[in-house]
């Protein structure tokens, strides 16, 4: 805030500041203070003598002009007649450490003598800081060094690099309260010799580089800076380093244009060749790390050295040290998507990258460079040489726009005042001019987010204020339709699936492909670039995400869980990419777990029973065969068709998945083509007649052999006579009494005849021809 209001006349609140600016667009995500606060005074020392206790310890007394205060430091450097901030108890520190009164080896500390860290003008302090200001003792250094200004911790989005500064923030301000934007005028001091005595620029990268000035001063000292660019620097998160680097990185915060800084005396003849890297060129950076280019990168060179990685950051051996004099001074223009490449390729970022990539304001170069030089001999001294060199071989103009009436009336809703329209471009720095039915702007070049007429639209709407459209409901004609059959369909199988018991859950599209191989031999098809590794390749089947959710509820202890997903899974057929919605349902453990009387389990014949009455609801008569589905049990797996065409399998899954996802018990899944379900799908259920007469039902119990299919023996059975309506099964029994790798299968048949009551003779007499044929077909016997 302390910063904005040289820029701007504020004469409302932060809060109130806070609102707009986050209903215009620029987010205020909190207002906080990063610097010390309570009560912090200028102290004098005035005596100082070995801690009695302690070899390495001070104490000291100072005196804040009203009374004296006891003190303990380990900094030696701490003399008489020295100026120092003291802390009070209550006072809480950057790091949010609050001062309280101490013994220290039998001695009492009253107060802290504060180091700039404490203060939170500094990331790292050695020392106590010694004042060099010409301050009265007692003086209220909070109110002094301006520690009790808020700050505003923005949230600006990519499309705003104007905001990237604190000049776009300002003019964001003036705009939304009509105030005037108050521009720093930089005053440069000079020596009557021209730049180009000592600095030269070619520039053989112009697709990365289209802009580049340089400028030259000298006679600078590199030394710690001032406290008030500490304390602005660390507001924005940016460590101090020492004046020059500060300068530059001061200027950065302040246009959101990044500018560098070289030492002179390590520049070849004050050269300077923009160029493109070779590959495998290195480099070591500011950040001491050793980079090989790829090639794509714009280099800063000296026709011999490399000096930056152009837009990113510097070489190491080109920066300014305690020993430099001379500088040469940087402020270019890169391309934002060269910087962004770049960035990507050598996985590295920094605050001059994060705004060159956003796109920064080539055009502002000049401004820029004489604010620079003036930062510099505010902080360092110094003279510059006359001008700067500036090489713009490919000008990047202003973009021009039509904004109609009409078309911001019909977009906006409202009618927004031609003057008012006027005034909040030209507070962003746009040229308007009037049409016949609006306006023609010219945009700035450091708004490269407005292209079309639709941009000015919206800066017109956020400035003038989005609360003032009134709500309306939105009048849409109702057309005719609604929900498809298929989507019926869907959401048909869905309620069935649910009256049945199985819960609905909803699975990314990804499987991990190791195990989609190792489970069921299966290649999926895999990602060129997935978000995690195990998540790698597009499911072939809703059986991965249907068993990760029971193994996610087995290991939470909950064993009986019934799921079901409609979604779509993803293959590969003769060389083309193909996806088909399915219908999965896995279960485990008991049927009825809240019914004690129900000892029941999920089973293989439970699950087909599940499918079939599915089916009985929707007119679909499902058929079962024998299925040869490697991670199926062999026994308890079998296809699902309907009129003769497969649409799915159902079976338990074989210990192999136990063993991968850790769980005991069985599991059973069932999958079902969507798709093919509803092309054979006919809803309009066959209306049947009530019979008149009664069925007489007969029973038998068959011994199979292990491994026989009883589905055989049922069609034999449904087909012996026209008067049978019906046959099934009624029990299946295992167990004491029978021959060895034999099952005893009890069947029903129901007959009934459509003309007359069938007499118990007959039926016997037809029950035991079909059951001997049976017997001769199959090669199966009577259990008695």
């Amino acid at each position: 805030m302390e910063w904005l209001k040289e820029l701007v006349d504020i004469d409302f609140s932060v809060e109130e500041l806070a609102h707009r600016l986050t209903m215009a667009g620029v987010s205020v995500e909190r207002i906080f203070n990063p610097f010390a606060s309570g009560k912090i005074v200028s102290a004098i020392v005035v005596e100082t003598f070995p801690h009695p206790n302690a070899e390495r310890l001070k104490v000291c007394r100072v005196f804040d002009g009203s009374a004296y205060h006891t003190t303990i430091t380990s900094d030696m450097n701490v003399k008489e007649n020295r100026l120092v901030a003291i802390a009070y108890p209550g006072t809480r520190f950057a790091d949010g450490t609050e001062v309280r009164q101490t013994t220290i080896r039998e001695v009492l500390s009253e107060v802290v003598m504060c180091s700039l860290q404490e203060l939170g003008l500094e990331e790292k302090s050695d020392h106590v800081h010694l004042i060099d200001e010409d301050l009265e003792v007692g003086l209220d250094l909070i109110q002094h060094w301006k520690l009790n200004e808020p700050v505003l911790d923005l949230d600006i989005t990519p499309n705003r690099p104007d905001c990237l500064g604190i000049v776009g923030v300002a003019r964001e301000v003036a705009a939304l309260f009509n105030k005037d934007l108050k521009l720093p005028q930089p005053e440069v001091e000079i020596f009557d010799e021209p730049v180009e005595r000592f600095v030269s620029v070619q520039i053989e990268d112009v697709e990365g580089c289209p802009r580049y000035c340089a400028g030259y001063v000298r006679s600078s000292k590199v030394k710690d800076s001032p406290l008030w660019m500490k304390r602005r620097l660390m507001a924005c998160g940016v460590r101090p380093i020492n004046n020059i680097v500060d300068a530059s990185n001061y200027v950065m915060l302040l246009t959101g244009h990044p500018v560098h800084v070289f030492d002179y005396s390590k520049v070849k003849d004050g050269r300077i060749v923009v160029r493109c890297a070779k590959k495998d060129e290195q480099v070591v950076l500011l950040d001491e790390r050793t980079y090989k280019l790829k090639g794509i990168e714009t280099l800063i060179t000296d026709g011999e050295n490399i000096l930056a990685v152009g837009g990113v950051m510097g070489a190491q051996d080109s920066g300014v040290t305690q020993s430099t004099e001379e500088l040469l001074l940087e402020v270019a223009y890169f391309d934002p998507v060269r910087i962004r490449r770049t960035c990507k390729a050598l996985n590295i970022k920094s605050d001059a990258s994060h705004r060159f990539e956003r796109g920064v304001d080539p055009n502002d170069a000049d401004y820029v460079m004489n604010l620079l030089i003036d930062t510099i001999q505010r902080v360092a001294g110094g003279l510059s040489a006359r001008g700067f060199v500036d090489v713009y071989p490919r000008k990047i103009e202003r973009k021009s726009v039509t904004l109609r009436k009409e078309r911001m009336r019909k977009i906006l809703g409202i009618d927004v005042p031609d003057g008012e329209v006027s005034r909040i471009l030209e507070s962003l720095g746009m040229e308007v001019r009037t049409a016949q039915d609006g306006w023609t702007v010219l945009v700035p070049t450091y708004r490269p987010d407005i292209s079309i007429e639709e941009d000015l639209i919206e800066e017109v709407g956020r400035l003038f204020g989005y609360e003032k459209v009134q709500s309306e409901a939105p009048r849409i004609l109702a057309s005719a339709g609604g929900w498809s059959d298929c989507q019926k369909f869907r959401r048909n199988i869905k309620q069935l699936v649910r009256s049945c018991g199985f819960n609905e859950v909803v699975n990314l599209s990804f499987c991990n492909s190791s195990i989609v191989r190792k489970l069921t031999k299966q290649e999926p098809l895999k990602l060129d670039n997935p978000m995690v590794e195990d998540m790698d390749s597009l499911r072939p089947s809703l059986l991965f995400g249907l068993i990760d959710c029971v193994a996610y509820n087995v290991r939470r202890q909950n064993r009986d869980v019934k799921f079901f997903e409609i979604a779509k899974v993803y293959g590969l057929k003769d060389s083309s990419i193909f996806e088909r919605e399915k219908l999965g349902m896995i279960a485990s453990g008991k049927l009825e777990e809240d019914d004690y009387t129900d000892t029941r389990s999920v089973s293989l014949l439970w699950l087909k029973g599940t499918i079939e009455e599915i089916g009985r609801h929707l007119n679909l008569n499902f058929e079962f065969e024998p299925a040869t589905v490697d991670w199926l049990t062999p026994g308890r797996r079998a296809f699902i068709y309907v009129n003769g065409e497969q649409v799915g399998c159902l079976g338990m899954l074989t210990r192999s998945f136990n063993e991968v996802y850790d769980f005991k018990g069985e599991v059973y899944f069932a999958e079902l083509d969507i798709q093919t379900l509803y092309e054979s799908f006919n809803p309009v259920r066959a209306i049947v007649t009530p019979a008149p007469f009664p069925y007489v039902r007969r029973d038998i119990s068959l011994l199979l052999p292990v491994g026989s299919r009883a589905g055989d023996i049922l069609r034999f059975l449904r087909t012996s006579h026209e008067f049978v309506e019906n046959a099934g099964v009624s029990d299946v029994y295992t167990g004491k009494g029978l021959a060895e790798n034999t099952i005893s299968v009890t069947f029903y048949v129901i007959y009934r005849a459509p003309d007359r009551s069938l007499t118990d003779e007959e039926v016997n007499e037809l029950f035991e021809n079909t059951i001997r044929k049976v017997e001769e077909t199959f090669n199966v016997r009577r259990r008695f």
